[in-house]
């Protein structure tokens, strides 16, 4: 039977790109019920800095946030057609209280002042929860 993360890490190696963060080591832990999704939308001339945005920004917002991890999926063409999203960094909290704690963080003014580091597009952020 294939597994979910399997499926995930076959599909990243096959397809596009993608990048898992943690701030703790992998255990047995119960897994994070809600998430936290910047969504870059990708568009002619738009400027993403993936190096800055992985070594500098996403620790940054990890430090800030205290996520349980980060999932990070960078856009890459299907054939001819460019990718419809830049990057989509999808962070996981254990709770919405958890989720509500980073959002009110007043040094999540530094984490969205450092947007205009890697990058002028704005993203779309949606909070989702697993099922």
């Amino acid at each position: 039977m294939l597994k979910r993360r399997d499926f995930i890490s076959g599909a990243a190696t096959s397809v596009g790109a993608m990048t898992v963060l943690s701030s703790e080591t992998v255990t047995a832990a119960p897994a994070p019920t809600v998430s936290l999704n910047v969504i870059y939308p990708n568009h002619d001339a738009a400027r993403f800095d993936t190096s800055y945005y992985k070594a500098t920004h996403i620790p940054l917002a990890m430090k800030v946030m205290k996520a349980v991890s980060v999932l990070l999926i960078e856009g890459v063409p299907m054939g001819t057609a460019a990718a419809p999203y830049a990057m989509i960094a999808h962070f996981q909290f254990a709770s919405s209280e958890a989720v509500k704690a980073a959002l009110a963080n007043p040094a999540m003014a530094e984490v969205r002042a450092d947007v205009a580091k890697f990058t002028e597009i704005k993203p779309t952020v949606m909070l989702g929860k697993s099922l």
